[in-house]
């Protein structure tokens, strides 16, 4: 027991310090001079780019343009503000979104004074390490291909990892639902703020399946950093997705390695407990922050719009409104919903009877286990009701990778076992 109150102590003390890293990049970040991006948000207001806040995705959906517009304007200011970057940085600074940005924009094209208040300080905002600097550079076509490439690379690690570590077939049953059902793989180009955040999630997932390999005190670890990272640089979209992927990918990975139901369990649990925690400690770490530059009243507005986005607002009140407005959101709004929780419910069957068959009544016992993180979906949608509700639009994305979640939680007891070399088996351990 004391061993293991010693290695919790150290893995706080490090996500501690990762705050300190994620507040130098923040920092850096405002560095980026904010001529060039002005010069090419002024582009993209011609081009028309930049102002709509919603617009086509490409697969018959909306992509959310608002949020793109937030993040595009983080930090902009003109070049007499003298506010410092460590100022901009903690305070968080913005333009107005879309409509109301545009004028903006075009007044500090035309060199007129805009210096707006720092008082975006609910999130990190770490998108703006990626943003601010390609945004210079390259203008908002480049930063979508960039956006667009960090995405595919993201996706790709995942899909590696889990593969690796769990088989296969767990890492197309935990991609695929996603991939096929909603506009996710449309995001980086039609709404750059989502591809960042959907890029986090599956880079939290790659690392949570790479330190699992490492038993349930690795998983808490990737779980952990995977929570943190989707914290730094989302902006509340699919913070369950994230959650339950990861518990069930370390559950995954563990009882590939193992084959015992016991293992899988130890890490699930590991890894779905530590992915809250580690979130919780970032999100708060960003508010501790900004109350040191503007004072404690940074926790009274956080804590005025927390109520607002837990059941606030002209939104249902009726207990799991968000769980089916979300529900309602993906079968209705997406053509392929239907047919995919169709084989989903095909590849869970055949999954069920070969674990069974192969090996008997733990199989079904193991699915279970790896299916549990699945829930942490629905419980999201209902206590987060309001903003559930009102970007159903997007959140329901979380319900496909719920589907992906029980599709490997059956598929992976089902597998035979990796063959293991002799030599790696006699090898002491370190």
């Amino acid at each position: 027991m004391t061993a293991v109150v010693r290695w919790a102590v150290r893995a706080g003390a490090a996500l501690l310090l990762l705050q300190g890293v994620f507040l130098g990049l923040l920092v850096a970040a405002q560095a980026a001079p904010n001529g060039p991006i002005v010069r090419h948000l002024a582009q993209a207001v011609d081009s028309g780019d930049y102002g709509a806040p919603y617009a086509p995705d490409g697969v018959g959906g909306v992509a959310d343009r608002f949020t793109e517009c937030v993040v595009l304007g983080y930090g902009v200011s003109s070049a007499d503000d003298p506010r410092s970057a460590w100022y901009r940085a903690t305070g968080g600074p913005r333009l107005s979104s879309c409509e109301d940005g545009v004028g903006e924009v075009e007044a500090l094209a035309a060199g007129e004074s805009l210096v707006p208040p720092a008082t975006y300080f609910r999130y990190w905002n770490g998108y703006s390490v990626l943003t601010r600097p390609v945004l210079a550079l390259t203008g908002v076509p480049g930063l979508r291909m960039v956006v667009t490439a960090v995405f595919a690379a993201a996706a790709l690690a995942a899909f590696s990892a889990v593969a690796r570590g769990a088989g296969r077939p767990a890492a197309f049953a935990l991609l695929l639902p996603v991939a096929a059902s909603t506009n996710a793989l449309a995001m980086p180009s039609a709404a750059l703020s989502h591809g960042i955040a959907l890029a986090a999630a599956a880079a939290g997932v790659a690392l949570t399946a790479v330190a699992a390999r490492r038993g349930w005190r690795g998983a808490a670890l990737g779980a952990g950093g995977a929570a943190a990272l989707f914290c730094y640089a989302d902006l509340l979209t699919v913070p369950a997705a994230s959650w339950a992927a990861c518990a069930a990918v370390a559950g995954a990975v563990a009882h590939r390695r193992r084959g015992d139901v016991a293992s899988a369990l130890r890490s699930t649990v590991a890894a779905g407990v530590a992915w809250p925690v580690a979130f919780g400690v970032t999100w708060v770490s960003r508010w501790v922050v900004a109350a040191l530059v503007q004072g404690p009243g940074v926790f009274a507005r956080v804590g005025e719009v927390s109520r607002f986005r837990l059941d606030g607002g002209d939104v249902s009140q009726r207990f799991g409104a968000g769980l089916a407005r979300n529900w309602s959101a993906w079968v209705d709004g997406s053509a392929t919903a239907v047919p995919v929780l169709a084989a989903a419910a095909a590849a869970v069957a055949v999954g069920l009877v070969l674990g069974v068959r192969r090996a008997g009544a733990r199989a079904p016992l193991a699915s279970a286990v790896l299916a549990a993180p699945a829930l942490v979906v629905p419980a999201w949608y209902c206590v987060l009701s309001n903003h559930s509700q009102i970007h159903a639009f997007f959140t329901h994305r979380s319900l496909a990778v719920a589907v992906g979640v029980v599709v490997l939680a059956a598929l992976v007891p089902a597998q035979r076992a990796p063959a293991r070399s002799p030599r790696r088996e006699h090898v002491p351990a370190a």
